[in-house]
């Protein structure tokens, strides 16, 4: 699961290269989440992916990996906005619009219910299941109440709307962390591994690195 003791990092399908477009555009106040979700997490059940030519397709998500991705979206989200309460970042604008847009993004593009019933159905063992489905219901209504609160906030942020905005997404991160848990052993290592993977793809893609006759096509069969 994602650590809050680490230190920030997104998790869009090619992350390492919007973490690259966020400090690029950190001085002209632009937010993490727009650009985060923006570069797209590509899930194989989302009805709209955006397709940049100039990037090599990415790998086919799969249900595991998608809330352990989330997760850490989650986890940076949650580390920006407290940065920005405390004054820890200088000239950066968080606006409620931007996580209101953000979140709407980041759930269309991911499946995230629909990744979970998956998980739910087919590999969260049969006696844990009651309680996934009520963590799962959870996690939804916290992301719908992230962005309705955002919504209602018609002016600029102030530090402790900033903060409860914060403690919200710390809830997500732990939701779907829960949701991680209720697997098994084998389906804990066997996303883990995918999750690592694709960490190690989009750091070559991100450093220019990536060489498909070498490297070939991120696959997970």
């Amino acid at each position: 699961g994602c650590d809050s003791s680490s230190k920030p990092t997104s998790s869009s399908l090619f992350a390492t290269t919007c973490r690259r477009v966020w400090l690029e555009g950190i001085g002209k106040g632009a937010l993490l989440s727009t650009l985060t979700v923006g570069c797209g997490i590509k899930s194989a059940h989302a009805d709209e992916d955006y397709e940049n030519p100039n990037i090599p397709a990415g790998p086919e998500e799969r249900s595991g990996l998608v809330v352990l991705r989330i997760a850490e979206v989650a986890q940076f989200q949650e580390k920006i906005l407290r940065a920005v309460a405390n004054g820890e970042i200088q000239d950066v604008t968080v606006t409620p619009q931007q996580i209101v847009f953000g979140t709407q993004i980041l759930l269309r593009n991911s499946n995230l219910g629909g990744n979970m019933k998956l998980m739910i159905d087919n590999e969260i063992p049969r006696k844990m299941r009651k309680e996934a489905v009520g963590n799962a219901v959870k996690t939804m209504n916290t992301l719908q109440s992230i962005s309705a609160r955002a919504a209602e906030i018609q002016r600029p942020f102030e530090k402790e709307e900033m903060l409860m905005i914060a403690d919200l997404y710390r809830d997500v991160r732990l939701q779907l962390n829960q949701m991680y848990e209720y697997l098994p052993p084998k389906e804990k290592a066997k996303y883990y591994g995918y999750f690592m993977a694709v960490t190690e793809y989009e750091k070559k893609i991100a450093e220019g690195t990536y060489n498909p006759e070498l490297d070939g096509i991120l696959k997970f069969d």
